[in-house]
């Protein structure tokens, strides 16, 4: 069980065992992402909330009499069928949860340990995963407030400027696959006493990802002027008669 454990340990306690192939393939979908997020926002952001669904069918699967699989896939398919009919609300949550987690890391890494409650508790084994929600004091824990203020502000920005909104997501993402992908790829070349990368060096990964995701954003700006001049082109044909 994890329980009023540093932001550290926990990783360390909940860290997945990628192999080298899922880490090369999570460096091309994070690519991808980072590249083409905002040309392929729709098939991405559908992609990207059906991902969501099987996490809120993980952790829902605990009160459900019914076998796990089924629920995480029920989950993904619910979650990621609405997305592909609400393009816009999908769009704000997942700038929400990007603007959330960029915040909520950040005042973790300002505050310290101090930072992380116990208002949540893991149980892991091999068959069965749970969580234990117990109610958060937002007076003493800025790492939470942080995360509801990125929320509101993320919800803003998706509903007030969807091509910034399209942008940020995919690049956050996209920075976040590549990161978790080269961490672990490097962590298949350690030996499994030592401590994972990313807790031994969470400041760093952190201005990786900001810096990954400034640079994403300017890759798909770029990408999408490619497009501009020749939809120019034929809008002036059309109007000349040619």
């Amino acid at each position: 069980m994890i329980a009023a454990a540093p932001i550290a340990a926990a990783t360390e306690e909940m860290r997945l065992v990628i192999p080298p192939w899922g880490c090369v393939l999570l460096l091309g979908v994070g690519t991808v992402y980072l590249v083409l997020g905002s040309r392929w926002s729709r098939l991405l952001t559908v992609l990207s909330m059906t991902f969501l669904g099987c996490v809120l069918g993980l952790v829902a699967s605990q009160w459900v009499p019914m076998a796990q699989p089924l629920v995480i896939a029920a989950g993904g398919v619910l979650v990621g069928g609405l997305a592909a009919l609400f393009r816009d609300v999908a769009q704000a949550v997942l700038t929400s949860l990007v603007l959330g987690t960029v915040l909520m890391v950040l005042a973790g890494l300002v505050v310290g340990d101090e930072g992380f409650t116990s208002y949540l508790a893991v149980n892991l084994s091999d068959t069965s995963y749970s969580t234990q929600w117990s109610a958060p004091n937002l007076a003493h824990d800025a790492v939470l407030a942080a995360f509801l203020t990125g929320l509101l502000a993320g919800a803003a920005v998706g509903l007030g400027y969807p091509r910034v909104s399209r942008r940020l997501t995919a690049a956050g993402q996209g920075a976040a696959l590549l990161i978790v992908g080269v961490t672990e790829l490097f962590g298949a070349w350690r030996s499994p006493a030592q401590p994972s990368l990313a807790s031994q060096y969470p400041l760093t990964l952190t201005a990786c990802w900001v810096c990954l995701t400034v640079i994403g954003m300017r890759i798909e700006q770029a990408v999408e002027r490619l497009d501009e001049p020749l939809g120019g082109d034929e809008g002036d044909g059309r109007q000349q008669g040619v």
